[in-house]
């Protein structure tokens, strides 16, 4: 059996189905001239189609960067071809690229390294690029387009995980108009700003303080993620290596970083000692390291003073008012942090149990610190939750209560970008998507590198029936955070945005990818079954709604339908209220 490694490019149609339905002849005429523009291209880039099906093409290359740039090219160009056809008639032509090993068979390839391409075409929007880790490993250097990273991800059928990035080809910035920040910024990793990691810090202390320890590492990176001259990897995404041996250049390419910092922490009675270092990852040197002594009062004290040192380290010339930026403000009260730090891990369950056992924490540290906002904040937050999520037989309760606990924390959360990003959370939940707006676009002041903002954002844009807006906010929050536990959160977020848009089958496909690989999260049934049923497809319609009820039997429409989320966007109400009928869910 004969085999080789051939970089493979893969293209379909987005859509294509619907554009039949609407126009068939004028479809497959303009699919037809497209993909004999499509066979101009490879021949010019060195390549050769060698499969074809439907409205898709499977080309192969002698190298990742002709393969790249040809899928640029055919971006490009395929435009020009159809400006006569109405808007919504137009195709839309969704590239995959992958580089691996294939086995020849005849003029055919067969193998993962063609089904991985397959994969990654599936993945891309309509006009958009995913390309594997091993296809990016090749282009430094030889493309001028900037390369978002969008994590690992499970490919269907695929035996290992892949990493994923995204061609940005167009030089064009999306228009932000006049209610967001400031415009997103092209991310390079490594290549226009610095990048850092704050690894998990070892716990020296026992299995008591893990809580403590974990607390330590989101406050010192929500402190570098302020100083605005870096580009700081998510909390998130840097836990996902916790308890993990790990080479510090492994860690450098899969999140795309120059410089990772490591630490630990011991805590013995009120005594704290906390060592850190900075380590230039493609050398594995140690650029700096320092150790902190004190008592645990001035733990806020010694947090200022790491991410003012790693700053300096990095980047001698940023100014001190920058470094003053990264400090926060302490709660006046340790046991009040501490019961916060204890709930965090329950803030983001995504089911009622979790919520149950994070409001009680929170209580208890408004109880001992009444002016500490961010515990206010994260109360409003749980309570909204429970009325977004429809978590709760009593609604207006929950919701008066989410929206008491935002009065009590606004007057202390102005320079908090994570308590500003979880009330202008809990006001999208509670349906007030302007004042939500305000919250987040100043948490983003002070922390452009938050990818939960962003993805709030992101939800704050589709409930205000801002499809483009919200895919452009979920893209740079998946950027920042690669490999962030919240990432289904973030998917079904794009997903919306796509059926917004009109993308049903897309948004289904991920939604059936997200139930797929996270079970224990049900909320995302609700929203396939309907978009199942408005794309045609009572199959999957049905099959989503039987495991909804599965998981929620008391689902009705009615009480769906209440979710304050809905009222910005009633048109869009009545077309999910229509779908979910469709697929035989009760009403009442």
């Amino acid at each position: 059996m004969d085999r080789k490694l051939a970089a493979i490019l893969s293209t379909d149609v987005a859509g294509f189905s619907r554009l039949a339905a609407l126009d068939e002849e004028g479809t497959v005429r303009a699919l037809g001239l497209c993909h004999d523009r499509i066979a101009t291209l490879v021949r010019e880039h060195g390549g050769r189609i060698f499969g074809s099906a439907g409205d898709g093409l499977v080309a192969e290359f002698p190298s990742a960067v002709q393969a790249v740039r040809c899928a640029v090219e055919i971006q490009r160009q395929l435009p020009g071809l159809l400006e006569d056809l109405p808007r919504d008639r137009r195709l839309e032509f969704r590239i995959g690229v992958n580089l691996g090993d294939v086995v020849v068979s005849g003029d055919d390839l067969l193998g993962d390294g063609v089904n991985i391409a397959a994969r990654l075409q599936e993945m891309a929007t309509p006009a958009g690029i995913c390309i594997s880790g091993s296809v990016r490993e090749h282009l430094d250097g030889k493309v001028p387009f900037t390369l978002t990273s969008l994590g690992e991800r499970a490919l269907k059928n695929i035996p290992r995980p892949i990493w994923v990035f995204r061609v940005d080809w167009s030089r064009d910035m999306p228009d932000q108009g006049g209610d967001g920040p400031a415009p997103l910024l092209a991310t390079r990793f490594g290549k226009d700003q610095p990048s850092i990691v704050v690894m998990p810090f070892d716990n020296l202390s026992g299995p008591s303080d893990e809580y403590f320890v974990d607390g330590m590492v989101e406050e010192i990176t929500a402190a570098l993620s302020r100083v605005r001259d870096f580009f700081v990897i998510a909390r998130q995404s840097a836990f996902t290596y916790k308890g993990r041996f790990v080479d510090v250049r492994d860690v450098a390419r899969e999140l795309g970083v120059t410089y990772v910092v490591e630490g630990t922490v011991r805590r013995g009675g009120d005594r704290l000692r906390i060592s850190v270092q900075l380590v230039d990852a493609e050398r594995r040197t140690q650029l700096w390291s320092e150790r902190y002594e004190g008592a645990t009062e001035d733990l806020f004290e010694f947090q200022d003073r790491i991410a003012a040192q790693v700053a300096g380290a990095i980047h001698p010339a940023i100014r001190s008012a920058e470094i003053e930026l990264s400090k926060r403000k302490p709660p006046s009260s340790l046991r009040a942090y501490d019961l916060v730090m204890r709930a965090y891990p329950y803030l983001w369950g995504h089911n009622k149990d979790a919520i149950k056992l994070a409001i009680p924490l929170l209580q208890s540290a408004i109880a001992i610190d009444p002016a500490y906002g961010r515990s206010h904040a994260f109360l409003a937050w749980c309570h909204a939750q429970n009325v977004g999520y429809i978590w709760t037989e009593e609604p207006e309760r929950e919701l008066e209560l989410a929206l008491s606990a935002v009065e009590a924390a606004t007057p202390s959360i102005d320079d908090d970008p994570t308590a500003l990003t979880a009330v202008g959370g809990a006001l999208s939940h509670c349906g007030d998507q302007e004042r939500a707006a305000a919250f987040l676009q100043r948490a983003l002041a002070l922390d452009p590198n938050s990818s939960w903002a962003w993805a709030r954002f992101g939800w704050v844009a589709s409930y205000k029936g801002e499809p483009d807006r919200s895919r452009e906010r979920f893209e740079r929050a998946m950027t920042l955070s690669p490999a962030d536990p919240l990432a289904f959160n973030m998917r079904m977020g794009f997903a919306l945005s796509l059926a917004l848009a009109g993308s049903l089958s897309e948004a289904v496909s991920i939604a059936r990818e997200v139930v797929n690989r996270h079970p224990e999260v049900t909320w995302p049934y609700r929203m396939m079954t309907a978009w199942s049923a408005m794309a045609g497809d009572h199959e999957t319609a049905r099959w989503a709604a039987k495991r909804l009820l599965a998981a929620e039997p008391d689902f009705t429409i009615e009480r769906y339908m209440t979710r304050p989320v809905f009222r910005d966007v009633p048109g869009w109400a009545d077309e999910m209220t229509n779908g979910l009928r469709q697929a035989g869910l009760p009403e009442h």
